[in-house]
Order: C-alpha cells, then sequence, then structure tokens
C-alpha cells in the first residue's frame, strides 16, 4: 500500500550563493552534472585501491612463483623501489577519494596526474629487467590496460583526455630509458622498441575517442535535466512514485526543490489515461499554487518534461521535519505541540476553503524551519496530489485502486477506500501528527500496513496521557476528537480544530525566545545539521 519513502534527512539545504552552481567548476561545469561527477570520484578510489593490491600482488608472485614473473630477489632495487611506490600512491590516492576533503572535480584531475605516476610506475616495474635477446617479443605492456581503465571510469574534456593519456604513454619508453641509463638493462634495439610500445600508442588513441565519447553522454544526460528554466543539479531522494531533486534557475541565483513524478509509476501506458494524467496534472499544480498561505511550501513552476515526468518547482527550506524532530529529540512539549499545529492549521483551512484535501497529513510532510528571524516556522509540504472536491471525477495521480494516504495517519474512512473523503479526513491525520508529537508513539502499532489501516477503522486509541504524564486533559481531549472514527464527532474544519487549540492551557506558553533558544542550541551544530536540512517536498504516494 505504501513504498518506501526516500531518506530525507538531508532533503534541505540552505540556498547556495551564486557562485555555487552545483556542477562541476571550470569547462567540465558546463556540461557534467555534480552527482555523475562524485559518483566517478568514489570510483577512482576504487581504482586506486585496485592499483595498490595488484602491484602488491605482482610482488608477492614474484616471490613464490616461478618462472614467469619476476623475482624481486633477483631483480634491481628499483624494482621494489617502483612497487613500493605504486603501492603508497594508490593507497594514498584511495584515502583521499573517499575522504571526500577535497571537491569532486579537483579529485579528478589528481586522478588524471595519478595515471601518468602509475604508468611510470608500472613502466619502471616491467622494464626492470632485461629483455633476452632470444625472445622475437616480449609481449604487450599492461600500461594499455591502465589507459583504457582511466577512459572508462574518469570523465574528461578532450583536451585533459590528451594531455593525461600521452603523457601516461610517454612513461612506458621513459621507464625503460631509466633502466638503460642506470646501467640495469641494456637498450633494446629499434625494432624492439617500436615492438613493446606501439600496441600501447594504438590503444591509447582509442582510449582518448572512449572518454570523448563518455563525456559526450554526460552532457548529454546534463541536457537532458533541465526542467523548463530549471537545471538538476543534485539527486536528493527517490520513492516509488519518483523523485526529488536540488535545482537552480538557469538565470536567477535560486535554489529550488523539484519533484519529478514519473507517469509510468501512476497510471497504465495506454495514451488516453496518460494524457488524461496529464489534465489532472495541470489542474492540481494550478490549484496548488493558487495556495498563499505562509505556511503552505510555495510552488514556483510546474510542467511536464520531454520524457513524459511531471514536475513540481518548489521552494528549498532550511528544517526538520516533526518525524525526524521526534526520532532524534524525543517527545516534544506540549506548549511546542499546539504552536505547531496551528500554523499546520492555517495552511489545511486555505486549502480546504479551496475545495483541495491533502489526504497525506502527516509528520514528514510538516515542516518546522527558520524563515528569516522566524524559528519553528511551519510549512505543510506535498499539496501536489490532493484530491479537488469539484472534480467531476476522482483527481488524484495514484495507482488505481489503491488508498491515497499513509496508513500509519490514515483517516478511517480512506482506508475504507470511501468515495466523498473531505477536509476532515486532513484532521484526523493532523490529530496523529499531535499523538506522535507529544507520546513519540504511532497511535497505532501494527505489523503491516494493511493491519495498520484496519486498526484505524476498528480500535480505540489509547489517550495520549497514558503514554506521556504530562499531557494537559484539555489538550488530549482535541487530539482524542480528531481521532473519532465518526468523521462528523470530529472538528468540522481547520479553523475550528485552531480555535480548540488556541483554548488549551498550553496554547500561549511556547515563546519566540524559547523558539529561537531551540535552535541557537542545537541547529548550527554538525550533528543536527544534517538532520535539520529535511525541507524538500516529499514525495507522495
Amino acid at each position: 500500500m505504501e513504498p518506501r519513502e526516500p531518506d530525507r534527512r538531508h532533503l534541505a539545504r540552505k540556498s547556495e550563493s551564486p557562485s555555487s552552481p552545483g556542477l562541476i567548476p571550470g569547462a567540465a561545469a558546463r556540461t557534467l552534472p555534480a552527482d555523475l561527477v562524485e559518483r566517478s570520484a568514489r570510483r577512482l578510489g576504487w581504482l586506486a585501491l585496485g592499483y595498490a593490491v595488484t602491484q602488491a600482488m605482482v610482488f608477492l608472485l614474484g616471490i613464490v612463483v616461478q618462472p614467469g614473473w619476476v623475482d624481486p630477489r633477483q631483480a634491481p632495487r628499483s624494482y621494489s623501489a617502483s612497487i613500493a611506490a605504486a603501492v603508497i600512491a594508490g593507497f594514498a590516492l584511495c584515502a583521499l577519494a573517499w575522504s571526500r576533503k577535497i571537491p569532486a572535480h579537483l579529485m579528478l584531475d589528481f586522478g588524471l596526474v595519478f595515471e601518468v605516476l602509475g604508468g611510470l610506475f608500472i613502466s619502471l616495474a616491467e622494464n626492470a629487467v632485461p629483455w633476452p635477446p632470444d625472445q622475437a617479443i616480449r609481449g604487450n605492456s599492461s600500461m594499455a590496460l591502465w589507459v583504457a581503465f582511466f577512459a572508462l571510469i574518469i570523465p574528461a574534456t578532450m583536451g585533459k583526455a590528451i594531455l593525461a593519456t600521452l603523457a601516461t604513454v610517454a612513461m612506458g619508453p621513459i621507464g625503460l630509458a631509466v633502466h638503460v641509463v642506470l646501467g640495469n638493462v641494456t637498450s633494446p634495439v629499434p625494432t624492439q622498441w617500436f615492438i613493446l610500445f606501439l600496441p600501447t600508442v594504438l590503444l591509447a588513441g582509442c582510449s582518448v575517442a572512449i572518454s570523448r565519447f563518455l563525456y559526450r553522454l554526460g552532457a548529454q544526460v546534463s541536457r537532458a535535466r533541465e526542467m523548463g528554466s530549471y537545471q538538476l543539479v543534485d539527486l536528493l531522494g527517490r520513492g516509488g512514485m519518483g523523485e526529488v531533486w536540488r535545482a537552480r534557475h538557469r538565470m536567477l541565483a535560486r535554489s529550488a526543490a523539484i519533484k519529478l513524478i514519473r507517469t509510468e509509476r501512476l497510471v497504465g501506458s495506454a495514451p488516453g489515461e496518460i494524457e488524461a494524467a496529464h489534465r489532472r496534472f495541470e489542474r492540481e499544480a494550478r490549484a496548488t499554487a493558487a495556495l498563499h498561505s505562509p505556511h503552505t511550501v510555495a510552488l514556483y513552476d510546474y510542467g511536464v518534461s520531454e520524457d513524459g515526468a511531471f514536475y513540481y518547482v518548489m521552494e528549498l527550506l532550511d528544517g526538520i521535519d516533526l518525524e525526524a524532530l521526534v526520532a532524534r529529540f524525543g517527545r516534544q512539549p506540549a506548549a511546542r505541540v499546539v504552536h505547531l499545529l496551528r500554523q499546520a492549521c492555517d495552511s489545511l483551512a486555505e486549502a480546504h476553503a479551496l475545495g483541495l484535501t491533502h489526504r497525506d497529513v502527516k509528520p514528514r510532510n510538516i515542516l518546522a524551519c527558520r524563515l528569516g528571524v522566524n524559528h519553528d516556522f511551519v510549512k505543510v509540504l506535498d499539496f501536489g496530489l490532493v484530491k479537488m472536491a469539484d472534480a467531476g471525477l476522482e483527481s488524484r495521480l495514484t495507482i488505481e485502486g489503491t488508498a491515497a494516504g499513509t496508513p500509519a495517519y490514515m483517516a478511517p474512512e480512506c482506508a475504507l477506500g470511501a468515495k466523498d473523503i473531505d477536509a476532515r479526513a486532513d484532521l484526523y491525520s493532523l490529530g496523529c501528527v499531535a499523538y506522535w508529537l507529544l507520546t513519540g508513539r504511532l497511535v497505532f502499532e501494527a505489523d503491516n500496513a494493511m493491519a495498520m489501516a484496519l486498526a484505524h477503522v476498528q480500535s480505540a486509541a489509547v489517550p495520549p496521557s497514558k503514554l506521556a504524564g504530562d499531557v494537559p486533559a484539555d489538550l488530549e481531549r482535541v487530539v482524542l476528537a480528531c481521532l473519532e472514527k465518526d468523521r462528523e464527532r470530529r472538528p468540522q474544519s481547520a479553523r475550528q480544530l485552531d480555535r480548540m487549540l488556541a483554548g488549551c492551557t498550553a496554547g500561549a506558553t511556547w515563546t519566540r525566545e524559547q523558539a529561537e533558544q531551540w535552535w541557537n542550541e542545537y541547529s548550527p551544530g554538525d550533528e543536527v545539521a544534517g538532520l535539520a536540512k529535511g525541507a524538500s517536498p516529499a514525495i507522495t504516494r
């Protein structure tokens, strides 16, 4: 009933300055997406590790496997020195790449330098022993394999690829010349030089072509990620229905969050169904854009990409969702709970007045954030997949035949698949959110989604005060009223619920000073920063 939702602890970031475009600086910045470069930098770490381990194995095999391998005990000292240098360099680059202390684009430049040095160490090891005169062909250098690996793993512009490849290939004859100068080997005849290094030169040319091809593919991915006036930068999360990306406006210095909803995951493949979904999406997006409550996440733009994906462009916030708030800091004081819920009521009241029912109110879709000088400023997320009261037929982008919402916070009528779901279903869900904030527990615990939904239909909620003794009696009555199975016995509107919360004894005791003190105490630290930036719109199911 509910596909797994992505980890959203990192789905919000502070707005970057105009100088941080989110793509690779320099020439590559204009073409390659940052996440592709990050993955390439991690692959560089694996390549460096494999290089170091391989060199160490070559050294050990030379001791235990004879004949056929260079015996370090009989080879010149330069052989062991080159192997040792190769192992050290490989492990060092691996540690540096995985530490992420250096930006990914610079790490790839270091990788190109490592390609050249690695080629030198390979050449010094391979050419440390003389070429027996009775052997017409010595065999291909492993330098060719080394150059090919880099072409497949490290994206580079044409200029960098040519420069690094030519420099690496040149290390072959240079390594042999070093041993000739040191007197370790005699210089082969010209034809032997030609036979030894020509295959590597030929493969180097192919490698440059491969590198250019892969680089252009990355550039095409970057262009394909353009959504209207926005450029996708970082993938922030992925769920059953789509993805959430951090994006930047191509002309303005403004970051945003883009939610992509893949058509094929929502409706059938028939053209008529897809076109109908497009129409519903546009109608719902226009309605969502009409919401102006300061406590509703702002929608900047919407559209359909060339590959048929729906997308929303929303504001990117600095905050923590209410699920993470309780998971990290425990159940919240009643005064703060009232403060947060009343702001959520403001958002829902406007939506309900326009005939929109959210249908997925839950802690992950309510964000407490820092907005200017305001702290604990609530933003309600994910109005993208609402039910419209005036729609001639069910207007939603969920899979046909499934219940919309999250079972742990689903109103009984939603669990039963009722056709006439209205605003009171959102108030039931908000009561579940209040229960979570006050007790740190779900209203009902169950082993699976079906049992959870059934409990909302049949079982009575345990009063919050039974789980947390400091819950005020008047606030408990409000929460339990929201959790009534019969929607006629619940608060009948978000404004009525707001008035009921305002009348609670804890309603006016959470001050701006307390909110600011909490944020000043926890938010600036690294431990909270990663968790407290969960403000991108969720992927609703």
